[in-house]
């Protein structure tokens, strides 16, 4: 243990008290924006009349895989059964273990409640959880429950010394987090990225734009040319200066944190950049944040629990060489089976990861417009609350609340209904009138009955120009490109039909509407 010890210091991996104090407060400001963003969206995903309600999902896994789903589909609502009450409040306590974390209460058996709740959600949100951040606030939850102190109520202005490794674990988890997001970028061979446009199509296609965007849109092509250069050489050169002692440090937290607020001033992914952005406090020394935050200057930090001590590194080295290994994953290191079969039984946890977002750039922007009818004739907006839809509505800055079903649609429009299996539930919802998907939207345009018929229409956004916006006030040009879905009604079926065993997605039929005219898609 002291070779151990001695290699660390040797490497300039020494723990900082106070940088990791400051990014567990933060890591639970995030961990509450996340369930706080949950409750009001939690029961309209996945509740008993949600689009992929989570019991006929767990039903179905149980049938098809039997004992083995506590470990491929690992959740507690195998024990507590997700019905509309526990998976409302579950959001509600996931706000108080929150609350007790940035307190300082008990951090490491908090993190750990919080870890396995979230990751108890995300496992049964089905493809409304597949997002990368959700898989990054695991993976700093795991580790914060490694590394926090292992005391019951350490204070919470006090400083207790992590274990040796803790620092260093956070710093090779941004290293990978933003190496990887530039690796993607040219593992993709995108024209944009390599012509160094990509930039120029960003602001405009992004998922969920904040007003800002509109206006670095409008800026001129060697902006774009010169912004899309710089964020390369952040991702794909500047990680290495994590490694390059204090100064190195010092540098990489200043151009990723300017690269992190960009992002976030433009776009709204959720917590993702506020995930890395915090992150970055792992790169400043202690003797500069005393300066800054002098109170914990006038007493030394607390030792390190001795249990943590002797059993923390034992813990965090499996952890460890799994990151490695996917880490070299991404360069397509050739790996015997048995380390495949390693990595894949890990997976199911979503707390070691790869990282890498806009491989591809989008240069166009398609969006699906839900419509609802009484008679086939005339059809009715279903307004996002988020989203673009109303060429006049103005983007809003909503990070790092999450709005799960928006960001789904950004998805759902680059691809065909037959890859979003959800999206026909969605339309199934709509028409039974389930109160709890419609209070995702913005309004509900069928305030007294569901409509007979629903289908969905796809555009392509263009931002509007200088001129349109300034005097007829829009921020879009939208054209009709066709049908995304169909004009589509219930279909009537025996209301005890068995559904036990068959997956949420096609639990609900719909059937064409004699509107719909023969070879009428939008593909």
């Amino acid at each position: 243990m002291k070779i151990l010890s001695f290699n660390f210091k040797k490497l300039q991996f020494t723990p900082n008290p106070l940088a990791l104090w400051l990014f567990f407060r933060a890591l639970s400001f995030i961990y509450f924006i996340a369930f706080f963003s949950l409750s009001f969206q939690i029961l309209g995903l996945v509740g008993e009349g949600g689009i992929l309600p989570a019991s006929p999902f767990l039903h179905y896994v149980q049938d098809q895989i039997g004992w083995r789903r506590f470990f491929l589909v690992p959740t507690l609502f195998w024990f507590i059964p997700p019905t509309d009450p526990i998976l409302y409040a579950g959001t509600f306590l996931g706000m108080f273990l929150a609350i007790l974390l940035f307190f300082n209460i008990a951090p490491a058996l908090v993190s750990l409640f919080l870890w396995s709740l979230y990751l108890s959600y995300v496992t049964v949100g089905q493809t409304f959880f597949n997002f990368q951040w959700d898989g990054l606030l695991l993976e700093c939850g795991l580790l914060s429950m490694l590394s926090s102190p292992w005391k019951l109520h350490p204070g919470f202005m006090k400083l207790t010394f992590p274990p040796s490794w803790a620092t260093f674990i956070f710093r090779w988890l941004l290293f990978r987090l933003m190496l990887l997001s530039g690796i993607v970028k040219l593992e993709s061979h995108d024209p944009t990225w390599r012509a160094l446009t990509a930039l120029k199509y960003h602001y405009e296609t992004e998922p969920l734009p904040t007003p800002l965007a509109w206006y670095f849109y409008h800026f001129p092509i060697w902006f774009h040319e010169t912004t899309t250069f710089i964020v390369l050489f952040i991702e794909l050169v500047v990680p290495f200066a994590i490694f390059l002692g204090r100064l190195g440090r010092t540098v990489s937290f200043i151009l990723f944190s300017l690269l992190q607020l960009l992002i976030i001033l433009t776009g709204n992914h959720a917590f993702f950049n506020w995930i890395a952005l915090v992150l970055g406090f792992v790169l400043l020394e202690d003797s500069f944040l005393k300066k800054i935050l002098p109170f914990f200057a006038k007493s030394p930090p607390m030792p390190c629990p001795k249990l943590q001590k002797k059993l923390s590194f034992f813990l965090i080295l499996p952890v460890f060489l799994i990151s490695v290994l996917l880490f070299l994953e991404s360069f397509s290191f050739p790996y015997p089976q048995w380390t495949v079969k390693l990595l894949s039984s890990f997976s199911a946890l979503r707390s070691i990861n790869n990282y890498g977002a806009f491989a591809i750039m989008t240069t166009r922007r398609p969006e699906i417009i839900i419509e609802g009818s009484t008679d086939g004739i005339e059809w009715k907006e279903y307004p996002f609350c988020w989203k673009p839809d109303d060429p006049h509505k103005a983007p809003v800055f909503i990070s790092p609340f999450h709005p799960r079903l928006d960001w789904q649609m950004w998805f759902a429009a680059l691809s065909t209904p037959k890859e979003n299996p959800w999206f026909a539930s969605l339309l199934s919802c709509l028409l039974h009138g389930k109160k709890e998907v419609i209070k995702l939207f913005q309004a509900n345009p069928f305030p007294f009955s569901p409509p007979k018929y629903v289908r969905a229409l796809i555009y392509v956004y263009e931002y509007s120009s200088w001129s349109e916006k300034k005097e007829k006030g829009l921020w879009w040009n939208r054209t009709l490109y066709g049908l995304y879905f169909p004009p589509a009604s219930l279909m009537i079926t025996p209301q005890n039909q068995e559904t036990r065993g068959i997956p949420p997605s096609f639990q609900w039929q719909l059937t064409s509407s004699p509107c719909l005219k023969a070879g009428d898609s939008w593909r």
